[in-house]
């Protein structure tokens, strides 16, 4: 499951299970010639909604022969971008990516023993596409996903055949967690 909960509690002292998803779209193309990405800009925090502006996190980059976008918190995010500079898969199967993973605990555990690594990605590398849901199930992407709060209507719009650019306008159309501008990386294959 990708989204998060918490409890709140009201005057009437009935308990109510807020569903959160991350505030955020990325989507995702495989074809025969590329790999495209695209990211909406959304930065939340609490009540607050950063500008383009304001925006620092980058949750869409490209090093170490891998393309990331990363939903979550920002924090997990760039310490995910700052793992990435020197670590990668061994090779491109769906084992090495998840070893990837592993070891991106790992690391990050020595850092902040109190972090737990949840967010969802999706990465490019060696000419395929993967994902990730909140941890260790991972997945080869055959041809399109999307992650985030406005995933639904990004995979409806890739599963029509738009772009992943064009997929990720729509859910900043309809969704009131992504937000533009967007961003895009393209790999050839």
């Amino acid at each position: 499951m990708h989204s998060k909960s918490a409890t709140a509690y009201f005057p009437a002292k009935v308990a109510v299970v807020l569903i959160g998803y991350f505030m955020t779209v990325i989507a995702a193309r495989r074809t025969k010639d590329a790999i495209t990405f695209a990211a909406d800009s959304i930065l939340v925090a609490g009540y607050l909604k950063a500008t383009e502006k304001e925006v620092i996190y980058n949750k869409l980059f490209q090093q170490n022969e891998m393309v990331i976008g990363s939903t979550g918190t920002g924090y997990e995010g760039t310490m995910m971008e700052l793992f990435s500079r020197n670590h990668r898969p061994v090779d491109d199967s769906r084992l090495s990516v998840i070893d990837f993973f592993v070891e991106f605990r790992d690391w990050i555990n020595k850092r902040d023993a109190g972090h737990s690594p949840n967010n969802d990605y999706l990465i490019a590398y060696d000419k395929k596409l993967f994902r990730t849901y909140g941890g260790l199930d991972i997945y080869e992407v055959p041809e399109f996903e999307a992650v985030g709060a406005g995933e639904d209507f990004a995979k409806a719009a890739l599963h029509l055949g738009h772009s992943p650019r064009e997929a990720v306008e729509v859910a900043c159309k309809l969704s009131i967690y992504c937000s533009k501008p967007i961003a895009e990386i393209t790999v050839a294959l």
